[in-house]
């Protein structure tokens, strides 16, 4: 008897880790063939036009008639980066680029959460595998934004790429290997920076938070040499671009005019601005006021009125976790595909009593609400994760950092919601593992983690 159960525990390894298998491939290939078959009903051809997505082929069309040294105004203004990506795609072909982009960001993203979720496999996260494929799979806006003309859905598939490869590095003490992880974290995080400046303070963070995970000094400055030299290839690139092109070396010129749109005493500190500008007069002997006057300006109206930046920083930080629709959804989200089979949508486009159910105190009732109950669940899967120590500690700063970054940024800049996108791969993780810890908790009446209950979880599953 004794042996055969030693058979039959030996034989269920195998089906279990088969099984395992099955859901890391079929969930993300799943994920990618059904939004082929979305794409193909897209009507026009190919992708959405996201927030900027005009821009973004006004500057294609610029690269394409002029070369890389295009004047256009909007590859100055926006940074040039995620046109440049679109134009060596429509280099292959310009009838179908569209498609090709559409198709690329789609595979770089079931790719990138097939390669994160293995590293999950053998740990204590194993039996959650499951759930956070389907969520991050199968989120309607996060996946359907790679069907959408923007950087948003490739900087998720970097990020993803990143932590995954902070996390096989961790099982590899090979300098080959390591060496290879450096290059590979530092090529996404170039790629990231690329198309999102902004990304530069993330890569850098990120290289930090990994060179300390390691032990030795030599070890931890190669870390940090290695991936911030690569990474900023990607600024530099620009500035070249924009130095020859329009005779300023600067990465791109909208950070000022952003911050503007986000300051003042009449306005709430969303996209939407209200009330007059901050005043802003050029340096002489200039006559045109540049985006570093435009930064000066506001921050020495944020110096200047302390109450409003205040209040300001609290909406904004608001703003970066609101709805993408409904009474408290503030961002630049209106074109999210999401939106376009949203039942929360067709009920408040069906009636006016059913825009009154969504958009006065009931719907801002349960919209605040699930706001709180995301931002709760974020928060929760941190503290829970990183009470797991090692490994796991390691993977809760990984995930938690980016967003909390791109969170501040917002608070610094512009409230909008857009600014979560690129990040909500890792905050759906970490709001996945919020919610078993949640579980757990009901469950064994404590949040600390048992290892044992996990092992025979993941023996049983």
């Amino acid at each position: 008897m004794a042996t055969r159960s030693r058979r039959n525990k030996a034989g269920a390894r195998p089906r279990q880790e088969s099984k395992v298998g099955f859901y890391l491939v079929a969930v993300p290939v799943a994920g990618f063939l059904i939004k082929m078959i979305t794409m193909a009903n897209i009507v026009g051809g190919g992708a959405w036009l996201g927030a900027d997505g005009e821009n973004y082929l006004t500057g294609v069309k610029g690269l394409l008639d002029q070369g890389y040294f295009s004047d256009k105004d909007v590859l100055s203004f926006w940074p040039a980066g995620y046109p440049i990506l679109i134009w060596f795609l429509a280099k292959i072909s310009l009838a179908h680029v569209l498609w090709l982009l559409s198709i690329s960001q789609s595979i770089f993203y079931a790719y990138s959460c097939y390669f994160f979720l293995k590293q999950l496999r053998g740990t204590q996260l194993q039996p959650y595998i499951f759930p956070i494929g389907i969520v991050m799979t199968f989120n309607p806006t996060l996946s359907l934004s790679s069907l959408v003309v923007g950087y948003e859905s490739p900087i998720a598939s970097c990020m993803l790429m990143i932590v995954g490869l902070i996390l096989k590095s961790q099982r590899q003490n090979t300098h080959i290997e390591l060496a290879k992880h450096i290059s590979l974290v530092g090529l996404f995080s170039y790629l990231a920076t690329f198309m999102q400046p902004r990304w530069v303070l993330t890569s850098i963070v990120i290289a930090l938070i990994w060179a300390l995970m390691l032990k030795g000094n030599k070890t931890r400055a190669m870390v940090l040499i290695g991936v911030i030299a690569i990474m900023t290839i990607a600024p530099a690139v620009l500035i070249q671009r924009n130095s020859h092109a329009i005779q300023k070396a600067v990465i791109s010129t909208n950070l000022g005019a952003t911050m503007r749109i986000g300051a003042g005493e009449s306005t709430s500190g969303g996209y939407l601005h209200s009330g007059p500008e901050v005043p802003c007069d050029p340096t002489p002997p200039s006559t045109v006021t540049s985006d570093s006057d435009l930064v000066k300006c506001v921050l020495r109206w944020y110096v200047s009125n302390p109450s409003k930046t205040l209040q300001l920083a609290i909406n904004r930080a608001w703003y970066f976790w609101s709805p993408w629709s409904g009474p408290l959804g503030n961002g630049t989200m209106a074109r999210n595909p999401w939106l376009k089979i949203d039942p929360i949508q067709n009920i408040a486009q069906t009636s006016a009593a059913g825009k009154d159910l969504v958009y006065q105190s009931f719907g801002k009732a349960v919209s605040f609400f699930w706001t709180v109950i995301g931002i709760s669940l974020f928060f929760t899967g941190f503290f829970w994760l990183r009470s797991m120590k090692g490994l796991y500690s390691n993977l809760a700063y990984l995930a938690f950092t980016p967003v909390v970054l791109s969170w501040l940024i917002s608070i610094a800049t512009i409230g909008d919601h857009r600014f979560r996108l690129p990040t909500l791969s890792l905050s759906l993780f970490l709001q996945v593992l919020g919610y078993f810890a949640l579980i757990h908790k009901v469950k064994t009446k404590s949040f600390s983690f048992n290892s044992e209950m996990v092992h025979k979880k993941v023996k049983k599953n």
